[in-house]
Order: C-alpha cells, then structure tokens, then sequence
C-alpha cells in the first residue's frame, strides 16, 4: 500500500495538471472552416420585382458585390445566399462550432442586416420547396457596426415564427437545428437602398469545448479519488484475504465431503447394471413419500417381471440375460414420465412408482409400456430375442402402507404370470 507521502505528491501533480490543461486551453488555435470565398460553393441575389424591374442584382459576382432595393410595399426581402451543400438537402453540420467571423462592407439606407441560416430536415422539409420549407433562422446586426470583422454567435439566432406558422411546425422542432444547415444568407428587411460587399466568412469553434474540458478534469479527479480509496483499502483487504482463503479451503472441504456423501448415496441406492434406482433407492424415496399420509396423493404402482426370463439365462447365458434387462430398462425408461420413478426391484423383477395418476391412467400406461416391450427386439448377433413382461397394477390410496399396497401389485403380476403372462393385472384396493 502506498504511503501518504506519495498519495499527497500524486494529489499536487494533479492539481498542477489540472491548472496547466485550464490555462492552456485558452490558447488553443479555434476550429476555422472558411464558408466564403469558395469557388466550390453558389451564391446568388434575390428580391421581388419592381414594375419588372429587379430589386436586387450583382455589381461584380466575382467580388460578392451586389445592391438591393426593399420597398415598403414588397411582399418579401432582397438579399444574398450561399449554398453550403452540393445540393438542396445536403448541408454542413456547424453543431461543433459557435459562431461566424465575417467581414461584410455596407453602404446604405437600412440600418440593420439580417443574417439567416436554412436548416433541411425531412421531418419538416421538402426537397422541391427547399428555399421556403426549411427551417429558417436568423438574427439582426446594425449596419453600422458592418465594415469591419465581426463575430456572430450561433446562438443568436432563432427560429423565425412566420415559418412555424405558415407550415403549421410541430413544438418538438420550434428550437433551432444545426446539423444540417443548406444555405447562409444576409438580406434586408427595412426599406432602403444598400450596396453590399461580402469580403469573408467563415464559421469557428473551440478545438475542445469547454465542457468537454471540464468533464474530462473532473473525470480523471474522480479516477485519481477512487484509486486512492482503492489502495487505502488494498491494506485491508490484503490481510483478510488469508482468513478468506481460510475459509474458502474449509467451504471447499465440506463440499467435497458433501459430493463424496452424495455419490456413496447415488451408489448405494443405483443398480450398477441398469443405471436406475435399486430396491434401497425406492424404499428411500417411499420414505420421504410416506413421511405425511395426510398430504399424500394418490400414486400407481407398477410391478413388471420378464416372461421366461430364466430360460433366457439358461439358453444364452446369464450375459445375454443382462443384455436383456439393461434393453427393458431403456425402453420402459423412454416410455414413463419424468415424475414416475423407476428401479430395478430384484433379478427381472422392475418397480415403476406414478405419483398423481389416476388408476385409468396407470392402466393405459402399462399397456403402453407392456406394448413397446413386445415390439422391441433385443439384437444379440447373430441372435435376435423377443421378450415380453407381465404387469401387476394397483393405486395407492392415501390410507394404505407402502406394503399393503405391494401386496396388491405382487398379487395382480401373480395372476398376469398365470392368466397366460405379456399382460396387465389390475387389483383395487
């Protein structure tokens, strides 16, 4: 852990950075993207007509040199614009930038000029009427403070209400958008002759804005005051961590017993050939069954025994008998619920427990699976063998033992073997 000496020399070399970026920043070269003159770029001059004489016209293109004449009586401005996009719709995004430096010369009667910015959106926009569809913005400069760089915030400009009025604009778009701004014009509003010149204008930002500045120093203040938590806290942490590892080692321990327990368990209660529960599994769970008789549903019982089994041993070998109970295990496992349980009683002897079944049910389940032992055929090359089973039935009622009602089944798989055997047996309670 480190001391407090070196914490309080990271904190002053930190203070120190922080005054070193702040007053740096200032001094920073803006962000300059020039708008005009550019031979890339159009500009023209508009303004209604007079009596089909123009109101506005160039003295020299080349020169950005115009006159415009507004009439009281004109239904609109006369002025200039510049495209700043290579077509109606396609402009610059000015967002990272917060104003204009221009040089404009004014001779004339008007004592302000209106600077304007078009924005398209397709929300509001139509490329087709593009020049009235736009958003427009403007804001005022007197032509007195003209002749001279001036700087103009982008944040002086607003939307202009007649537009949100004539198109009906939503609220959502009433404030004003630079992302995608079309045209950058002046013209004249008050009547009066003037005579402009545009010598130069160009758009300008900060390389970093001021709050990106300051969001990154309070930023790196707050990684510098989380480290040093974290490291006053490493100490201690450090020294708990042998304890927890301690721990982690008696945890891991008792798991490991706890695994060990849980497959001498599975072990003691599966039969090593069929992979199913043995007669302890199934006594094992009857226990937790018949913990409380009075919550206790009604459950079927089914005993199965392989018809001639010991025939089976005698002619192919106790093996091949094997061979035939694990192929009888299968078949009757794919062909059981997920909720019955199923274990090898002894010998060929199977026992299937369903929890929640009704006795029509049990019934038709041991026709199912009396049927799909039937149809399988155990392939022992070159032999092929048929077995068959009989199947004792009954339900388990909510007043009977485990043993009286085994009683029943036993009693019922009794008079299946003796009835003629591949058949079901149902004895009630």
């Amino acid at each position: 852990m480190m001391r407090p000496t070196v914490y309080a020399i990271i904190r002053l070399l930190a203070v120190l950075l922080t005054v070193m970026v702040i007053a740096a920043h200032q001094y920073l070269p803006p962000k300059i993207l020039q708008l005009y003159p550019d031979s890339e770029r159009l500009s023209w001059v508009y303004g209604p007509d007079h009596n089909g004489a123009p109101s506005a016209d160039w003295i020299n293109r080349d020169e950005g040199h115009f006159w415009c004449n507004y009439a009281p009586s004109d239904p609109y401005s006369c002025g200039w614009s510049l495209n700043l996009g290579p077509d109606r719709i396609t402009g610059l995004d000015l967002s990272d930038f917060d104003g204009f430096n221009i040089l404009v010369h004014h001779r004339g009667e008007s004592p302000r000029i209106r600077p304007y910015l078009r924005h398209f959106d397709p929300a509001y926009s139509d490329a087709e009427t593009f020049d009235i569809s736009s958003k427009v913005m403007s804001t005022a400069i007197r032509t007195s403070d003209l002749n001279q760089l001036t700087y103009l915030r982008l944040s002086e400009f607003s939307v202009a209400e007649w537009w949100i009025t004539e198109f009906d604009i939503a609220r959502e778009h009433y404030a004003p958008s630079l992302s995608n701004i079309i045209v950058l014009g002046f013209d004249f509003n008050v009547p009066g002759m003037n005579e402009v010149r545009i010598e130069k204008i160009e758009v300008v930002g900060a390389r970093i804005k001021k709050e990106t500045l300051y969001f990154g120093i309070i930023l790196i203040w707050m990684v510098v005051i989380v480290l040093e938590v974290l490291s006053r806290f490493y100490l201690v942490l450090k020294k708990s961590r042998a304890n927890d590892i301690r721990l982690n080692r008696l945890s891991q321990d008792y798991q490991k017993l706890e695994l060990e327990k849980q497959e001498f368990e599975e072990l003691s209660t599966t039969d090593v050939l069929t992979g199913v529960v043995n007669r302890a599994g199934v006594q094992h769970f009857l226990q937790k069954l018949f913990v409380n008789d009075g919550e206790r549903r009604p459950m079927g019982l089914l005993l199965f025994d392989i018809d001639r089994f010991k025939r089976i041993n005698d002619e192919f070998g106790h093996d091949v008998g094997d061979i035939v109970i694990k192929n009888v295990t299968q078949v009757l496992s794919k062909n059981i619920r997920q909720s019955d349980l199923l274990g090898r009683w002894g010998g060929e002897e199977f026992i299937l427990l369903c929890p929640g079944i009704t006795e029509e049910d049990l019934i038709l389940l041991a026709e199912k699976l009396r049927a799909a032992i039937k149809q399988h055929v155990v392939e022992i090359h070159p032999q092929s063998i048929h077995v068959t089973i009989s199947i004792g039935a009954t339900i388990v009622t909510p007043s009977d033992t485990f043993e009286t009602a085994f009683k029943r089944a036993d009693m019922a798989l009794y008079h299946a073997k003796n009835n003629g055997r591949d058949q079901v047996h149902r004895e009630r309670a």
